[in-house]
């Protein structure tokens, strides 16, 4: 039974067809399918049911499958630990990312991650936090830089913050508050909203930040992407919760911001795996701290430099 093989199970379980398997294992599918074949003769068990729309795992599959990520994921661990002896630090990481990061310069960092470990490969995969946290602990991900969910985390899984996100709202240009610099959320009883997608942690925050604020919001639109939130408000469709930072990296005519007094904080940071700890995994967990603090300490000192 070799690592290869359980690979190529792993990704017929992951895409439950051969062909797209065979593509993100870079194999021809005749070889993966022959081999997959090959181990379940040895096994003596069939691992997948085949027919004309695809492959699903069989019982004793889900079981192979569950196993082999643990075997891979140590494998891939002790592979890492023996490139830091050999003062060389190589390996693959799989990390997920959320849409809203620039209040950590996710590029930023990505790139200065890069430039500094070039051996190691890197795969990106953008999805929201809670799909996010069910790859983690799939082990389909090696860490991930997502918001903190308000419910907490799922056992087994360690967060470190490295940034926040404090919202404002956005109002078209000719509504009546757009003149004012702050405002309460009570006064926003009444609007019509549009808001991030159910399921995502922004939309939780602030569905219970209007709840405390005594009202239910009056939802017309949800957008899992603030860009496209902010010309609907130009639009006139209504008005949006969005983070601080989004107003300053996408200056729209036509639309104002208006700070809350309720304070609306999203937690943006990095998650892993308790079990899953190694150098590589350790390695980037340290960098991305490290990046966040010398983002934070850039970003004060901007806002300190006198005029």
């Amino acid at each position: 039974m070799e690592l290869y093989t359980m690979r190529y199970v792993l990704a017929v379980a992951e895409h439950e067809n051969f062909s797209l398997a065979a593509q993100a294992c870079y194999v021809g599918q005749p070889a993966l399918s022959q081999q997959i074949a090959r181990l379940e003769k040895e096994l003596g068990v069939p691992l997948f049911v085949r027919s004309p729309r695809g492959a699903v795992p069989t019982e004793a599959g889900r079981e192979f499958v569950r196993r082999a990520q643990e075997i891979v994921q140590l494998a891939d661990a002790l592979q890492a630990e023996m490139s830091l002896y050999a003062g060389v630090r190589k390996g693959s990481l799989n990390l997920g990312m959320i849409t809203s990061l620039q209040c950590i310069d996710f590029g930023g960092l990505l790139s200065a991650f890069c430039g500094s470990y070039p051996e190691v490969s890197v795969s990106i995969a953008q999805d929201g936090t809670h799909r996010l946290l069910e790859l983690l602990l799939e082990r389909k991900l090696d860490a991930a830089f997502l918001n903190h969910p308000p419910s907490g985390l799922p056992a087994g899984l360690e967060f470190v913050k490295l940034g926040e996100d404090v919202y404002s709202v956005a109002v078209p240009t000719l509504h009546p508050l757009a003149g004012r610099e702050q405002v309460s959320l009570k006064e926003l009883k009444g609007e019509r909203f549009i808001f991030h997608q159910t399921g995502q942690v922004a939309a939780q925050l602030c569905l219970e930040a209007c709840r405390a604020a005594g009202f239910e919001p009056n939802i017309v639109c949800r957008s899992a992407s603030p860009t496209t939130g902010l010309y609907m408000v130009r639009g006139g469709l209504g008005l949006a919760l969005l983070p601080s930072e989004e107003f300053e990296a996408r200056r729209l005519e036509g639309v104002a911001q208006l700070k809350l007094r309720e304070r609306i904080v999203k937690e943006v940071g990095i998650a892993w795996r308790r079990d899953a700890a190694s150098p590589l995994v350790e390695t980037a967990v340290g960098f991305a701290r490290e990046w966040a603090g010398r983002t934070s300490q850039g970003m004060r000192a901007g806002k300190e430099k006198p005029l």
